[in-house]
């Protein structure tokens, strides 16, 4: 669209004036911007005198840029000393996850946008409201699960990317406990479940292996070439715990009460779950799972509202858990 422009004329006023500026004024404008918005940030509380004099413009353009920053959409106000400008409280750019360049590109195009008529510019705007809105003004809310931050601290943690990107296979020294073991493994993924990092990684083919980032000691590239599974990415959209695998050949059912059937009928809680309403209100859950251990703390969660468990191996383990709980905590 911007190269469409380029045989267009504009009166060389304003905004029209900034789309024609050469590409070295516009570097300087971005630079000014840049500034602006950085200071902004950092030193809250901005002057056009200053501005002017660093920069060696008039303070007629230094206000040109801040009526376009205040014009697209960033919350500036007006301190009681003229020329004085800040964010309204509480904003910062981090809210809104920008880079001051960003920012400021995004200034720019809405002088742009306004050039191109009001369509343009109502589309503008439209997007621009939803990039700068604050967590706090979404009508929505997601819980996500607190844990370990993926930290640059891992010294590894580029040679695993390469690998996995690259396909390349992978030497690990791994601690789990007081043993330490290597493993030559294909790195398919870095996932994170229930608050921790894993690699996931094939140490044959259909051998999946889960290894905690926090785990592993030293990582060494291989010359060594593996092909990423087709299948990698149905294998974790089913996945809802990391105790996944690769084969799901254990078909579980059991019955929930009225008062949980409420619940399952939206929510999922069971890999490739299954539910099927009853005439009663109870409802029968299906999964498929390739160990138990994948679904029995949703079941111990659930576990007043179930009955009917199939098959008995399973249900005899849940009782196992229980029994042991019990006696654990028994005066």
């Amino acid at each position: 669209m911007i190269a469409g422009l380029a045989g267009k004329k504009f009166k060389k006023s304003g905004p029209a004036k900034d789309l024609a500026l050469s590409r070295r004024d516009f570097d300087k404008k971005i630079r000014r911007i840049v500034t602006i918005l950085n200071k902004l940030e950092t030193k809250k509380v901005i002057r056009t005198s200053d501005l002017a004099a660093e920069f060696n413009v008039s303070l007629r353009t230094i206000q040109r840029d801040i009526n376009l920053i205040d014009t697209t959409g960033f919350p500036l106000k007006q301190e009681t000393e003229r020329g004085c400008y800040s964010f309204m409280d509480n904003f910062s750019l981090k809210q809104i996850m920008l880079s001051r360049e960003e920012a400021s590109l995004l200034s720019f195009l809405h002088g742009i946008s306004k050039v191109l008529g009001k369509k343009f510019d109502d589309s503008f705007n439209s997007i621009f409201k939803r990039v700068i809105s604050s967590e706090s003004s979404s009508p929505f809310y997601v819980k996500l699960p607190e844990g370990e931050r993926l930290s640059e601290n891992y010294s590894f943690l580029e040679s695993l990317k390469s690998a996995i990107n690259e396909e390349k296979k992978v030497r690990i020294e791994y601690s789990s406990g007081k043993e330490t073991k290597e493993y030559e493994v294909s790195p398919v993924k870095l996932a994170f479940y229930e608050g921790l990092w894993y690699l996931l990684a094939y140490v044959k083919a259909g051998e999946l292996m889960k290894f905690r980032l926090d785990f592993i000691n030293k990582v060494t590239l291989l010359d060594e070439y593996f092909e990423m599974p087709r299948n990698l990415k149905t294998i974790l959209d089913e996945s809802v715990n990391i105790w996944f695998t690769e084969k799901r050949d254990k078909k579980v059912t059991f019955r929930v009460d009225e008062e949980a059937a409420k619940y399952f009928k939206y929510g999922k809680y069971f890999p490739l779950q299954k539910v099927r309403l009853e005439k009663d209100s109870t409802a029968i859950i299906e999964t498929k799972v390739g160990i138990y251990e994948e679904i029995i703390p949703a079941m111990l969660s659930w576990i007043s509202h179930i009955s009917e468990i199939e098959p008995v191996e399973l249900k005899e383990k849940v009782v196992g858990i229980l029994k042991s709980a019990i006696n654990g905590i028994s005066p």
